[in-house]
């Protein structure tokens, strides 16, 4: 059962500044194979979550409890206290597993659009003529122009350099792609072509996607899982949390609680979330 998770968290806590808990998991486990969304008001920690499961930003508060299990791909390898290693240990280790996309799509300016896809992945070796043809096929299917292979990224406009972005981030070897509002930029059938094929490239390779999004409706129509964070405190310890009772699960065509008990109506529920 184990093997089949990507991450098993329980008594997480993360903290930008010591002594400040901003988000706090009790227990959460994620499957491989599937995309999982995490949903919930501004500021109560969803880039947080991905920004400390993605080894981003060092937010792990380490106690005897904690425990973060990571599906390195032969184990579930026990990682609170990966930030003890070195620089160059932790880049590997985000390097072997991770893949990222962001609104802000951090493309080289200086590189052509071609460049900006191919580059994660002759870094690691591969042969340019292989990473070329995987990339124009991951274009067409987002349906960008293959001239547009050799533009300047200055030339480009922003839904056209979201899509870059995201076409490098998925022919990228990735365990996990973690992705903060990848179609903040996008229309909605554009962002709808961008999950369809986000949705082809795990179920391919059994990999996994976590998607920060306010996007209900992208959510509710491509989401395998949906984690709702909600806030818990008063005051000053006010953060953000999850609470099993908000781990959705859709089988089947239909929305469920972990418990396995059917959601009539999963779009008041998250809109319910939402607004507190």
């Amino acid at each position: 059962m184990q093997q089949d998770l990507i991450y098993d968290i329980s008594n997480l806590e993360c903290q930008y500044i010591p002594g400040t808990t901003v988000l706090r998991i009790p227990e959460l486990q994620i499957p491989k194979g599937k995309l999982v969304f995490v949903l919930g008001v501004s500021g109560i920690g969803k880039s947080t979550f991905i920004e400390t499961l993605g080894l981003m930003n060092k937010t792990i508060h380490v106690t005897p409890e904690t425990s973060i299990k990571f599906n390195n791909g032969n184990e579930l390898e026990e990682i609170k206290n990966i930030w003890s290693r070195d620089n160059k240990a932790l880049s590997k280790f985000r390097n072997d597993h991770f893949s990222f996309i962001f609104q802000n799509t951090n493309l080289m300016p200086n590189f052509s659009a071609g460049e900006n896809m191919c580059i994660s992945m002759l870094i690691e070796g591969k042969e340019l003529a292989e990473v070329k043809e995987k990339v124009l096929e991951v274009m067409e299917k987002l349906n960008l122009d293959p001239d547009l292979y050799d533009r300047k990224i200055q030339e480009l406009s922003g839904g056209q350099r979201q899509r870059l972005a995201f076409v490098r981030a998925i022919i990228a070897g990735f365990n996990v792609l973690f992705g903060d509002e990848p179609t903040g930029n996008l229309d909605r059938d554009t962002g709808h072509k961008l999950m369809r094929t986000l949705k082809e490239n795990l179920a391919e390779f059994n990999r996994t996607g976590i998607i920060v999004s306010h996007d209900i409706d992208l959510a509710l129509s491509f989401a395998d899982i949906i984690l709702l964070l909600s806030k818990k405190g008063e005051g000053d310890n006010v953060h953000g949390t999850f609470d099993s009772q908000y781990y959705l699960i859709k089988e089947d065509g239909e929305w469920k609680r972990k418990d396995g008990k059917p959601l009539a109506d999963p779009l008041s529920l998250v809109s319910e979330i939402l607004t507190r």
